[in-house]
């Protein structure tokens, strides 16, 4: 039977059509390729900023040693052959309650970057300590604790070392945590000292030494400090010395500790500042107290070494905020830091 050419036209047309939807689909999916090609290198090239900060001692190699602004900034610890083991004084530095701490001008300055930065660190297990009874007898108070420990906020088993200290008096006290991520601490101290009483708690993770955290209760205030209340001495740890601000009239350092997981030992040379600290061999985060009187009134304060949790950078509100996870290694412990990258320029 003969083709009309109406029959042909419309034969034509369907041809063409499906040829631009075709063209069109195609174009579609090369632009679909070209965008994820783009978020794959732009991932790729942020990725390798953040790892060259973390696995570049920076320049001067030991900036975190001394009180002065990095050249190039970078966070890992000089000479090191591990992977991520990053400096304790270089990290300390980035805490802004650190008398010797760097500014986010002075380390966007030094990282060259011209797109928005953020550190946070924190301890790879989290602890909570809450009180959960109390009662006295004669003239000493008993104290019930409840201690949570998880990680990624999955409850983990722990083994607990705690020490409380108030004025002179100083006790120790071993626990356990189960599976269930739950466990208690039973303690009991004078109640003259309450007062001016810290529980300083450590846990350490059964599946890993190197995964141990601290956690700061204040028998005052009835609660947990992440950072210290007070901070009327610039307590400022730096190359295993810590320096304070002992010219307050009336001020009286009495006495001084460092606490880790496996012992507390006197801080030495307490009479002036600033303080040698002492290289524990522990795997352990340092806590360091210093006690004494202003005026009549007592008064311990306390910070951590490396000073962790801290926090410094960009906001990113309102803008993009790429945000790159790794466990570290400081002083032979394991935290978690993310390093946060801002968009590229266009």
């Amino acid at each position: 039977m003969p083709t009309s050419s109406f029959d042909t036209f419309f034969a034509c047309t369907i041809i063409v059509a499906v040829a631009l939807i075709s063209m069109a689909f195609l174009s579609s999916t090369i632009q679909t390729r070209i965008a994820s090609t783009q978020d794959i290198n732009k991932d790729s090239y942020l990725k390798a900023i953040a790892d060259h900060i973390l696995t570049n001692p920076g320049s001067p190699a030991d900036w975190g040693t001394k009180n002065a602004s990095p050249v190039d900034f970078g966070l890992a610890k000089s000479n090191s052959n591990n992977a991520y083991e990053l400096d304790i004084d270089k990290i300390s530095r980035l805490n802004s309650l650190n008398n010797f701490s760097i500014s986010y001008p002075e380390l966007s300055n030094a990282a060259k970057l011209d797109i928005a930065l953020g550190i946070k660190v924190s301890q790879l297990m989290t602890v909570n300590v809450l009180q959960s009874s109390n009662s006295t007898t004669g003239s000493n108070t008993i104290f019930t604790f409840q201690v949570s420990t998880n990680i990624d906020s999955k409850p983990t088993s722990a083994n607990l070392h705690c020490y409380v200290a108030a004025d002179a008096y100083l006790t120790a006290i071993n626990a356990s945590i189960p599976d269930t991520g739950v466990g208690q601490v039973t303690l009991q101290i004078p109640t003259a000292e309450t007062d001016n009483a810290l529980l300083v708690t450590f846990a350490r993770s059964s599946i890993d030494d190197r995964i141990t955290s601290y956690a700061i209760y204040n028998f005052a205030d009835s609660a947990q400090e992440s950072t210290p209340s007070s901070t009327e001495l610039d307590l400022s740890p730096l190359d295993y010395t810590l320096s304070l601000n002992d010219s307050m009239p009336n001020l009286t350092i009495q006495n001084g500790y460092v606490f880790s997981y496996s012992y507390p030992q006197p801080l030495p040379s307490i009479g002036g500042s600033p303080l040698v600290i002492p290289k524990l061999i522990d795997q352990s985060p340092m806590v360091l107290l210093v006690c004494g009187f202003n005026g009549t009134s007592h008064f311990q304060e306390w910070t951590a070494y490396p000073q962790v949790p801290l926090k410094i950078g960009a906001t990113f509100e309102g803008s993009e905020q790429n945000i790159f996870s790794y466990v570290v290694t400081i002083n032979s412990v394991l935290y978690r830091l993310d390093l946060s990258l801002g968009d590229l320029p266009r």
